[in-house]
């Protein structure tokens, strides 16, 4: 004989499915499947109904129930009076029924859920306008399911009928004007790139002489501790200088801390002459301009970065800030020739 697991899985049926249709709890059927409880006569007839058999046709368990399980009793369970395929068929109409009502009425049946387009309020069918779908699960209704499930269909279209309803008397949802107008984002226009200036040199051999600052301090600022023509500096036509230290602590004076070992560099291109420990310039650097006209004087220097007959540009460090040869304090000594004629280098220097 079939036993009740054959029978289940040759209908590709689950427990939860089978319970459903049999009024009998999942639970129960696997006990009863496994052997752990046997059939109660309600129970048999109403598997049997459902399983289209008779009743003495399976068996509920794959193994032979104990004695004790042969004595087991269960709640009486109430018959089904309705066929399965009834049942089904009745289920499978209401619910036919319920989506026709509920979606486009020209959507085929195959694509109920699929969302459509509004069509103008003139052009809309109502709401129960009957379709092919709806017309399906009349058919199915008349054909065979049983007069209480029938009625138990027609209370949901009514239901459906009732929702549709309710959705209709919902006001539309308000679109902005500049929303419904805005069909295409605006063009952006790029804003007009901006002259690029170009940033101005900082060393330029003048007429006049060399123009920049030969002290590059990372901090503070340059100042002239002394002038042109004054004290060592005289005269002039020899010894005109000015002399540059840095202001490090921001008080208006040059100071030792602020000045020792800034870097030193070369106001224009030209070639070095280095002449180390000297008197009274101690470490010192010429550079003379290619043509042969300008050259530039660099003394007291701590340390000399550049050697005899080497090419340097302006801006390029020679050196760093120091106190050697006849000095009192770390400063430079900057003088400034042209054709053999010293000249003032205070306008010059822009420090």
């Amino acid at each position: 004989m079939n036993t009740l697991r054959t029978l289940r899985r040759s209908r590709s049926l689950t427990f939860l499915d089978l319970a459903h249709l049999t009024g009998i709890s999942a639970r129960h059927l696997a006990e009863i499947e496994y052997g752990l409880r046997t059939l109660a006569p309600q129970e048999r007839d109403a598997l049997a109904t459902v399983l289209g058999l008779g009743p003495r046709d399976f068996t509920g368990a794959h193994r032979r129930p104990t004695a004790a399980q042969r004595r087991a009793t269960v709640a009486p369970l109430p018959r089904l009076t309705a066929r399965p395929q009834a049942l089904i068929a009745a289920a499978l109409a209401a619910t036919l029924a319920t989506q026709s009502l509920l979606a486009p009425t020209d959507a085929p049946p195959w694509r109920l859920n699929a969302p459509a387009a509004q069509a103008p309020a003139a052009t809309q069918a109502p709401a129960q306008a009957p379709t092919a779908t709806s017309a399906l699960a009349a058919g199915l209704l008349d054909t065979v399911a049983p007069e209480p499930v029938a009625a138990a269909a027609e209370a949901l279209l009514a239901q459906a009928r009732a929702i549709l309803e309710l959705r209709a008397a919902l006001p539309e949802p308000a679109v902005s004007p500049d929303l419904l107008l805005a069909t295409t984002p605006p063009e952006t226009v790029a804003p007009a790139p901006l002259p690029t200036i170009e940033p101005a040199p900082a060393f330029i051999l003048t007429d006049a002489g060399p123009l920049g600052c030969p002290v590059k301090p990372t901090t503070g600022r340059v100042v002239i501790t002394q002038g042109y023509g004054v004290g060592t500096h005289a005269p002039a036509a020899i010894w005109g200088a000015v002399d540059l230290a840095v202001d490090g602590n921001g008080d208006g004076y040059a100071d030792e801390a602020g000045s020792w070992y800034q870097p030193i560099v070369a106001t224009h291109d030209g070639t070095v002459t280095v002449t180390l420990n000297s008197h009274p310039a101690g470490n010192h650097v010429w550079i003379a301009d290619p043509t042969g006209v300008w050259r530039t004087g660099y003394s007291h220097l701590a340390i000399v970065t550049v050697v005899s007959g080497q090419f340097v540009r302006a801006g390029e460090q020679i050196g760093m800030l120091g106190s050697t040869g006849m000095s009192t304090g770390p400063h430079l000594d900057y003088q400034v020739w042209r054709n053999g004629v010293n000249l003032d280098p205070t306008g010059l220097v822009g420090c």
